[in-house]
């Protein structure tokens, strides 16, 4: 697998946000890092990231990792990534990244080439809100993060569903734990 990145930058931050924002997704804050893996783990199980690993990984990718939609004031919605770098990248495609608490060298931070994305989760109380958060996973993963590989491992039946059926992800080669993956949207679109 050839390696692209994009550079970590303001702008591409920026960019990333205002992708997320055109569905009423917005980063989460500091004070919001714990309830948006508590609604998570409500839906999914208590198997998930700690909220610790979250508010981490938040902090060191200068928060484009936890994404959070509101309706009347509630939290409703959550959407989780993680932008790895070129050593994250090898991690995940030898079976070495752990998603539960990645390791801070495979992160890609601010002024850091981002070689890969890893979809952490979504997850959501109400139809509008999984609505939002699935929409704008749609389009950061079609427009700011195309250019990217990007993988995930569903733990759910839903969530291999969404992610096979509605976000076209595929089985990773090779891999024996559920590992799936959508290539770099220019290999998708040439293949």
């Amino acid at each position: 697998m050839s390696v692209r990145s994009i550079r970590h930058t303001a702008e591409f931050a920026a960019r990333l946000r205002r992708e997320l924002a055109s569905f009423g997704v917005r980063p989460a804050g500091p004070y919001e890092v714990a309830a948006a893996r508590s609604l998570a783990a409500d839906l999914i199980g208590e198997e998930i990231v700690s909220a610790d690993v979250l508010d981490r990984v938040q902090r060191q990718t200068a928060g484009v990792s936890v994404f959070v939609t509101e309706e009347e004031d509630t939290l409703c919605g959550v959407l989780a990534f993680v932008l790895l770098n070129a050593t994250g990248l090898q991690a995940v495609v030898e079976g070495g990244f752990d998603a539960q608490a990645p390791a801070p060298a495979h992160l890609a931070g601010p002024g850091e080439s981002a070689c890969a994305f890893y979809g952490w989760g979504v997850a959501a109380t109400t139809k509008i809100s999984a609505r939002r958060v699935v929409g704008a996973a749609q389009a950061v993963m079609a427009g700011t993060i195309g250019p990217l590989p990007k993988f995930a491992r569903p733990t759910t039946e839903a969530g291999s569903r969404l992610m096979r059926e509605r976000l076209a992800f595929v089985d990773l080669p090779g891999s024996a734990d559920g590992l799936v993956w959508q290539p770099p949207l220019e290999q998708a679109v040439a293949a």
